[in-house]
Parts: structure tokens; C-alpha cells; sequence
């Protein structure tokens, strides 16, 4: 939830909170409920309902760095727009996240804010016209990403990700102690997000499965799911994730960590109504 404050030295700034339920949307599903209007006005009135938050990461933006149609851009914000002000500003950045989950563990946080909040992109956002002091103006939010530069660094961020991967399996292969490592149960301290645990289980399904090799969208799809497991209650990913959160939540109940993991959809095996059926479910048990 973004809204518009006035500090102690009287200058309005915008501030944001993770209402739950947050829900995280990846390219597909994004572009599925931008695209349709039936589908976007049912996403729209469900989060109201529920008071809940649709959480944008810079990799949402970043795909449509791809994206050569400029009109799938402007629905996207569209979509936003229609559900400001409930919509959260979330850092996809994984090992950022964790950094700040242990400076708030610590007590060496300086300013205490979410760990998963983007501070960056919020700013942004922030600087795009107000024309209410309650409702903000999305423009150009998607449309300005879409470009051959920052398609080039979203390609070199994607090819890195990959690249480490193969670096990781080939260490798999060849040493017996990490092999070991990789197939013991997580285990730590026992602490409110699993960010770091869902992190190393998620990698450590590419280094078991051969079978699967690492593309630019496997290297991506791994940013988007990370974060948005730890931190939002519905997650729609691609359907090779849903089955991987499976495999995650199992060992993870062998254990004594904890913690929260969100809900998975995906298109397989008509995700899209099992997502829109469960959240009927859980307004009508409130």
C-alpha cells in the first residue's frame, strides 16, 4: 500500500506497506490478467475486498524490456493503476534481501525498514505527479523500459545467473563433499522469513536435475521466485516452479524451520481459477 504523508519538516513524501495478502505476479500471469478485462476487474475487486497488496518488482518492468508490442506496456500499467494505492514496491534481489533481514537480525540496521522493499524503485515512483494527495499517476512505468539498451542488461543479468548455475553443477559433479552439502536438509536459525533457505533450495533443484538446462527464462524465473516465496501469501510462476516449491515445502517440513512460504499458481491445470477459487475461500472464512 503506497500513500502520501507529510515528515516533521512539513514535506510530503510517499511511504509504503505490505498489507497481506500480497500477491506476486510473474511475465505470464502479469500479462494474462493485464490482457483480459474480465480477469483484471475480478483481480482488482478480490484485492480491495481483502485489503491486500500486489506487490511490482523491477523484473516485472524489466520484461517488457522484450516485449516489441508497446500496448502490452500500457495495459500493464493499467493494471497497476486500477489497483493503486494497493501495490508494494518489492526487491527481487535475493542476496540484498538477505543482507538486510541480517542487519535488521543484528541490530545493525540503520533505517528499519521491510528487507524487501524497494527503496529504489518506490523513489521512482515517487517522482511521477501526484493528482490527488491520496492517488498517484502511473505513466510510462513499463512503456519507458522497453528498449534495446536495458533488454541488453536484462539479457547479461540473465546470462550471469545461468552462468553461475553451470558453475555450481560442475562443482557438484566434481567434488563429493559439496554433493553431500547440497543433499543435507537446510538447517539455521530459526527466523521469521526464510529468504535464505528458499534461496538455497530453489538452486539446489538445478543441481540435482541434469535433465534441465539453464536457460535465460530458467535464470529469471529463479530471480522472480525467490523474494516473492518468502514474503507474499499467492506467487503465480511458471509451472516448473510449482512443482519445485513442492519439493521445497516437503523438506522443508523435515525440518524445523518454519517459515512461511507462499501459495504457487501457475497455468497448468487451470491455475488461474484454483488461484481465483482459493481467495474466494479464504474472504469467505474471514
Amino acid at each position: 500500500m503506497v500513500r502520501l504523508e507529510i515528515n516533521t519538516d512539513g514535506v510530503p513524501i510517499v511511504i509504503q506497506q505490505d498489507l497481506p495478502p500480497a500477491v506476486y505476479l510473474d511475465h505470464w500471469a502479469l500479462r494474462k490478467f493485464s490482457q483480459d478485462p474480465i480477469l483484471a476487474q475480478r483481480f482488482v475487486r478480490a484485492l480491495e475486498k481483502r485489503g491486500g497488496t500486489l506487490a511490482l518488482s523491477w523484473l516485472n518492468l524489466a520484461e517488457f524490456s522484450k516485449v516489441t508490442d508497446h500496448t502490452q506496456g500500457q495495459k500493464a500499467e493499467e493494471f497497476y493503476a486500477n489497483n493503486l494505492p494497493r501495490v508494494f514496491f518489492l526487491d527481487s534481489d535475493p542476496f540484498s534481501v538477505i543482507r538486510r533481514e541480517n542487519e535488521l537480525l543484528s541490530g545493525q540496521a540503520r533505517i528499519p525498514i521491510a528487507p524487501h522493499a524497494d527503496a529504489g524503485l518506490l523513489s521512482t515512483f515517487a517522482h511521477l505527479k501526484l493528482y490527488t494527495p491520496n492517488a498517484f499517476k502511473v505513466r510510462d512505468l513499463f512503456r519507458a523500459v522497453q528498449g534495446d539498451q536495458l533488454q541488453l542488461l536484462f539479457n547479461q543479468l540473465a546470462d550471469t545467473v545461468a552462468e553461475r548455475i553451470e558453475v555450481l553443477r560442475n562443482e557438484h559433479d566434481l567434488k563429493p563433499e559439496f554433493r553431500t552439502a547440497v543433499a543435507r536438509l537446510p538447517s539455521g536459525a530459526v527466523i521469521q522469513r526464510g529468504t535464505r533457505y528458499i534461496l538455497r533450495e530453489l538452486a539446489r533443484t538445478f543441481l540435482i536435475d541434469r535433465g534441465v538446462k539453464v536457460s535465460r527464462n530458467h535464470a529469471i524465473d529463479f530471480m522472480h521466485a525467490i523474494v516473492p516465496l518468502s514474503y507474499c501469501e499467492f506467487v503465480l510462476l511458471d509451472k516448473h516452479w510449482e512443482a519445485q516449491v513442492r519439493l521445497i515445502r516437503s523438506r522443508l517440513s523435515k525440518t524445523g524451520l518454519a517459515v512461511p512460504i507462499a501459495q504457487v499458481y501457475s497455468e497448468k491445470a487451470g491455475g488461474i481459477e484454483r488461484f481465483s477459487e482459493t481467495s474466494r475461500k479464504v474472504r469467505a472464512n474471514e
